[in-house]
């Protein structure tokens, strides 16, 4: 159980983000490309992550803006690579992933533009980012009384995904849990009851995504399916491995796992870092609101993911197919800016 707030400490302790943080000390710096930094906030991030050693920064946008930026907040970027490009979002975001399919840098970290001018040029046919997968959306909650993080997908990307869309969140959202070493990743499917129903039909995708756990599709995933909410996290069941100890919540839609995020972080003062999956490099995608600490902590989950390998695995280079019926769209689109 999570512990209520009335039960919090004075200072919110992040047991398992430090976990991470350890492990991400012992890797080599992340090359990210920070594109269109064109706030204190970007550069303060840049500045951060090169000064605690996981980050090695390239900042990507209109070098003059940017140093202007940073000059007025008292930042100094003088050790900091620049790239040049015109003071357009687009811009900076197209001369990232050009500098990700060369191999200059192993990551993109959002800066002061939207979601869609970043993910646009990573999802194109020809960014060489692509993969046999569509993008998805995961973050890792850290949350004050539950003994061990939580993996939730996907409250960023897919809005209303359908059968296939929910395979391919599922597939990736197992990547991040391994690179976090959750050995043998316990996922609940959540809806609204924990039986097939034809009013909900997240109930009947969680069956038919079972059912391919138990053909191995998800390798040695414990998936199950549907559960409440409650019953993944609360309600231990002799007759479930999942039930009361899962490591993986996979949400029926954006809406169900937004909701699910705002609540748990909210109640607890937890916190959530979060990471685009699906491309050959890791993508952080920084909201507004989020603190440096979120902001650093999804950092430390891209270097981690691209320490692992998983960000680079995956078929040739392409575009997945548009499934029959799907409502989802399949070019990576964000929906949440």
């Amino acid at each position: 159980m999570v512990a209520p707030i009335a039960n919090l400490p004075a200072m919110v302790q992040r047991p398992h983000v430090q976990k991470l943080v350890e492990r991400a000390r012992r890797s080599h710096p992340l090359r990210a490309a920070h594109v269109f930094p064109c706030d204190r906030d970007s550069i303060q991030l840049a500045l951060s992550g090169a000064f605690a050693g996981y980050l090695a920064p390239t900042l990507v946008g209109p070098e003059a803006r940017i140093r202007d930026i940073a000059n007025h907040a008292g930042l100094d970027v003088s050790r900091l690579t620049l790239v040049d490009t015109a003071d357009e979002p687009r811009a900076a975001a197209a001369r990232a992933v050009a500098l990700a399919r060369e191999g200059r840098v192993d990551g993109l970290v959002k800066g002061s533009l939207g979601n869609e001018d970043l993910l646009a040029p990573v999802a194109a046919p020809d960014s060489g980012l692509r993969t046999d997968t569509r993008l998805s959306h995961a973050c890792v909650l850290d949350l004050p009384g539950l003994t061990r993080p939580l993996v939730l997908a996907d409250a960023q990307l897919n809005v209303n995904p359908n059968l296939a869309a929910k395979r391919d969140i599922l597939r990736n959202t197992l990547q991040l849990a391994a690179a976090i070493d959750i050995a043998s990743p316990r996922v609940a499917l959540l809806a609204a009851m924990d039986g097939p129903s034809q009013a909900f039909p997240s109930t009947t995708d969680a069956v038919a995504l079972k059912s391919m756990a138990a053909q191995g599709m998800f390798g040695n995933a414990i998936v199950e399916g549907p559960l409440t909410p409650d019953q993944a996290l609360a309600h231990a069941d002799a007759r479930s491995e999942v039930a009361g100890h899962a490591d993986v919540l996979i949400a029926p839609g954006m809406e169900t796992a937004i909701i699910l995020q705002r609540t748990l972080t909210g109640l607890t003062q937890g916190l959530a870092a979060g990471i685009v999956l699906g491309a050959r490099v890791p993508i952080v995608l920084v909201g507004r609101s989020d603190t440096l600490e979120a902001r650093t902590a999804s950092c430390v989950l891209a270097l981690l993911l691209h320490a692992s390998g998983a960000a680079r695995a995956g078929a040739a280079p392409a575009p997945p197919a548009r499934s029959p019926g799907s409502d989802t769209p399949d070019d990576g689109r964000a929906i949440a800016a």
